[in-house]
């Protein structure tokens, strides 16, 4: 695969580029096309019209061409090898550029643009515009065949246009030219061979590809037919010898459209016409977004380890259980503001896919012990669910800089077993797994809990027979009758009952579903995982918030005057999470998905001189520990009788609880059991009780350090953000914001102060002021300098109400941009802030390193608060220092808002403190424009409704 080289503007998209810099001389040819419909309820999206564009352009810059010496975009081709030295040089020819690649992810509807174009083919050689040949699609099997056979139905039932499907070896019989031309053939690639290979029965599957050479050549269109097997290679000769055609001297050849979602030859790469794979697909608000949950998040250091296998499969089963409530959720909200009808969200499904599904699998055995274990209540749920918690707040989401909302995160991290049990499983109480056999198919086995009158899950393979008695009685699963069908066929009906659909390769292609949210690969390694796991993603991708409206609820333009209560619930249905029991696995998706997202650094970001230096606290571990550890009745009561049960010295030492175990710990323990004030509270919360992990949580809980001030530093390079600055957009557009940075950095702007030093009126100071805007939008983006004592300018400003900014770091928030605007609006008359000196800055998480420590609660842990923003003011007359951090988002969740206010209080309340042997005062505020009477008092005070009362 070409790697992408972001400084030569990737060199590869050779003809997508020659396209776009002739598009506009076929304008008027494309304006008398009609490019986006299909059929009744089908349009094709901007995209799909834009890739019959590029096809179209393609030909006719192909067709002008005055000799086969330089056809279409030979000579930057052979510059491109010759510049990068690549041994095929000596393989371009004619045969092999007369054609043009379509770089298009899983779920963008490929197939409906092949169709569509194939309809403009017939009409442009109908108009004499180009060549008259025969048109040929080859797909790679006979389910993707069947499925363009539909979509071509489809077409004719509502275009005049009709569209006369043949099968190739039909090409033979065909008694006209009109009727040649009129055709589409259509035929399996892999049946195409060699007259050596091709049985001498009438009734032979494979094809000699020489009858079917004709003297004009062929436009073929091709979807994924240049993948199949160990022939791949002679076979893609074949085309294009077909392509090409028999006279080797007549003029005006064939033309081959590749479509693809993953390319791996240099050429389909370099004839590109048209890229929208995966990460631009998945860029631009179509499909799910892809949450991997990668081998930092579970080192299987031991690929044998079946207990950590089996904790991955348990992780899926939360997760999953966390996206159906999440949707439940979501459609109480709609049905109370009136939306319900119009929201048309799938129902979740997980795919568990496997290298092989047979009775002696390993990996299928878990999978089948992970259920049972949570049917009879054997696995404790509520502890896997706080420490998947935990991961999943740094969770990457791949493509956009965005984070699992805590909406979502609240259902997982609260998850029970009887949840799951009910959600995943349909079972009310504990119990034992039943399966269906399916008369007549031999492909399904439906799966389902006793005390449930419907199946939860769908086993879908080559052959069902091996699934004996034996395996299903070592598992404890009983048989139960046959029933009249299947399941798989209504599997995207909404009265499907199917939540999990295990198998094998069979979902990886000609298979279509909105539903898949979750995709757990089971001992798929790192061989297996990399064409066929980006094919299951695309599988998975789907995503349909309106009726006909493939865009995820955020990206797609509306006016809801509601949105912001439908946001962090959306997650769930729009997300889709990747699993796998195998590391090597995880890897290969890894580096599959990171080679599609490239990115480009912006530049010219610069400091700010308003304020210098600038303090920011340093922390250090106390001696004291003095933690709290919560703990519900239930624990308690559990606690109680596992410590009375025995002797202090077998609990320590035989037992063996695990490493680090301390005895002061037992002794708090001890004092909380008999009643004394202790450092352990009940909580009240109802939590199940495990041993292990309570005793465990408790130690931790009680020896860990808390963080006090050590005073403070001048700031140094804690906030780097602003050298860190990356975009997707295309390189062009980079380049022009790079030039605005440029430019709006390079105009000098008054400030306040010096307008004043000059004794400019008062009256006049406001409007130089308003008159000198250093900024401008560029597309979605607003290239911000007026606030001139932020740490760096410009800011760059996300302007749509999405969360989809291809700018990482860019200001996206709705809060954030209302405090902004509010902040300058603030500056622009007489304020507070005129009589300091003062600056303030961005602070993002996990990137900076200004934060205020705490205590979760919930966790049980230590974490770090990074507040949005951080002033610093500076008296003029005293010279007293103060820092203010404010938060404009900070209220989704009170409880967590208040463990943050609780640890800043710790560190920073009724301290006498000092900065250059001036006085320091520390403030903390959460903005919010919306008042809200059910915060707690303690919240209350620390909110604040607009800048005035802030300063």
């Amino acid at each position: 695969m070409i790697k992408h080289n972001v400084i030569s503007l990737k060199p590869h998209l050779i003809l997508s580029k020659i396209i776009n810099s002739q598009k506009s001389e076929y304008d008027s040819f494309l304006n008398t096309l009609n490019l986006d419909y299909f059929c009744r309820g089908i349009n094709l999206q901007d995209y799909q019209i834009a890739a019959l564009q590029n096809a179209l352009i393609a030909l006719r810059i192909y067709y002008k061409s005055e000799s086969n010496l330089e056809l279409l975009y030979k000579d930057e081709l052979l510059e491109y090898y010759e510049n990068n030295k690549c041994k095929e040089k000596q393989k371009i020819d004619g045969r092999e550029i007369n054609r043009a690649s379509f770089w298009m992810a899983t779920g963008s509807g490929k197939s409906i643009v092949m169709i569509k174009l194939v309809s403009l083919l017939h009409k442009l050689m109908k108009d004499n515009i180009i060549p008259q040949k025969p048109i040929m699609l080859l797909a790679p099997n006979d389910k993707i065949i069947s499925q363009f056979k539909e979509n071509i139905a489809k077409y004719n039932r509502d275009n005049s246009r009709y569209l006369h499907i043949k099968e190739l070896r039909e090409y033979e019989s065909v008694d006209s030219r009109a009727s040649l031309f009129e055709s589409v053939f259509i035929s399996r690639s892999d049946l195409l061979d060699d007259e050596k290979n091709v049985g001498k029965d009438k009734k032979a599957k494979r094809l000699n590809y020489k009858n079917y050479q004709c003297k004009e050549g062929w436009y073929i269109l091709l979807d994924e037919a240049h993948k199949g097997d160990s022939k791949d290679s002679a076979r893609k000769g074949y085309i294009n010898t077909l392509a090409y055609g028999a006279d080797n001297n007549s003029y005006a050849k064939g033309f081959i459209f590749n479509f693809s979602a993953t390319f791996e030859d240099e050429l389909d790469f370099i004839s590109c016409a048209f890229n929208y794979n995966l990460e631009k697909f998945n860029k631009n608000g179509y499909g799910k977004n892809i949450a991997v949950l990668d081998s930092d998040m579970k080192a299987f250091r031991d690929s044998n380890n079946d207990e950590e296998k089996e904790l991955r499969i348990l992780e899926s089963f939360i997760i999953f259980n966390a996206i159906k409530q999440s949707k439940v959720k979501l459609l109480e909200i709609a049905k109370k503001q009136g939306y319900k009808k119009e929201f048309k969200y799938h129902n979740p499904l997980i795919i568990a896919v496997s290298d092989k599904v047979n009775t002696q699998d390993a990996g299928i055995r878990l999978y089948f012990k992970a259920i049972l274990g949570i049917l009879k209540n054997k696995i404790d749920i509520e502890k896997i669910a706080k420490d998947l918690y935990k991961k999943l707040k740094t969770q990457k989401l791949y493509f956009c800089d965005d984070e699992l909302s805590d909406e979502f995160l609240e259902f997982v991290k609260n998850a029970k077993s009887e949840c799951v049990r009910e959600n995943i499983f349909y079972a009310k109480s504990t119990s034992n797994l039943e399966m269906y056999k399916i008369k007549g198919n031999e492909k399904e086995l439906a799966f389902k809990s006793k005390d449930s009158t419907k199946p939860f899950m769908l086993l879908n393979i080559g052959s069902t027979k091996e699934w004996g008695k034996e395996f299903l009685s070592t598992l404890e699963v009983e048989m139960i009758e046959d029933i009249s069908s299947g399941y798989f066929n209504s599997i995207n009906e909404e009265s499907s009952p199917i939540n999990i659909m295990l198998g094998s390769r069979v979902f990886s292609e000609g298979w279509d579903s909105n539903r898949v949210n979750l995709i757990s690969f089971i001992n798929i390694g790192s061989k297996n995982a990399k064409k066929y796991v980006l094919q299951t993603i695309g599988r998975g991708i789907r995503v349909e918030p309106f009726l006909n409206i493939r865009k995820r609820f955020l990206s797609y333009e509306y006016d809801y005057n509601s949105k912001e209560s439908f946001e962090g619930l959306v997650c769930g249905c729009e997300s889709l999470f990747v699993m796998a029991t195998d590391n090597e696995a995880i890897k290969s998706i890894i580096k599959e998905l990171d080679t599609l997202n490239t990115s480009f650094k912006l530049k010219g970001f610069k400091k700010t001189k308003s304020l210098s230096p600038l303090p920011i606290p340093k922390y250090k571990d106390s001696n004291k520990k003095d933690a709290i550890y919560k703990i519900s009745q239930r624990e308690a009561e559990g606690l109680r009788g596992y410590i009375q049960s025995y002797d202090e010295d077998i609990l320590l030492l035989e037992k063996c609880l695990y490493r680090g175990f301390k005895y002061s710990t037992l002794g708090e323990i001890n004092v909380f059991l008999s009643g004394e004030k202790s450092r352990i509270e009940i909580s009240g919360d109802i939590v199940e009780f495990d041993e292990n992990y309570t005793l465990k949580n408790i130690n931790k809980t009680l020896n860990s350090s808390y963080k006090i001030l050590d005073g403070f530093v001048h700031l140094n390079d804690e906030i780097n953000h602003f050298n860190k600055f990356s975009t997707t957009l295309d390189y062009e557009a980079v380049e022009q914001i790079s030039k605005e940075i440029i430019n709006i950095l390079s105009k000098k702007q008054e400030s306040r102060e010096n307008l004043e030093k000059k004794g400019v009126p008062k009256e006049y100071i406001n409007t130089i002021l308003e008159q000198q805007k250093i900024s401008n939008k560029l597309g979605d983006y607003t290239i911000n300098a007026k606030l001139s004592q932020h740490y760096y300018n410009p800011l760059i400003i996300y302007d749509k109400n999405d969360r989809e900014s291809k700018i990482n770091f860019a200001i996206k928030e709705r809060s954030e941009r209302e405090f902004l605007q509010e902040l300058e609006e603030y500056l622009n008359g007489e304020n507070k802030l005129d009589s300091y000196k003062w600056c303030f800055s961005k602070i993002i998480e996990s990137v900076d390193s200004i934060y205020i420590p705490y205590f979760d609660e919930d966790l049980q842990e230590m974490r770090r608060f990074y507040p949005d923003f951080i002033f610093w003011l500076k008296d003029k007359e005293s010279g007293e220092y103060k820092i203010i951090f404010i938060d404009p988002k900070g209220l989704r969740l009170e409880s967590n808002a208040r463990y943050k206010l609780e640890g800043f209080k710790k560190i920073f309340k009724d301290k006498n403190l000092k900065y250059l042997d001036k006085s320091l005062q520390i403030e903390l505020f959460f903005y919010n424009k919306e008042k809200n009477e059910s915060f707690s008092s303690d919240i209350r005070e620390c909110v604040k409704f607009g800048i005035n009362s802030i300063f």
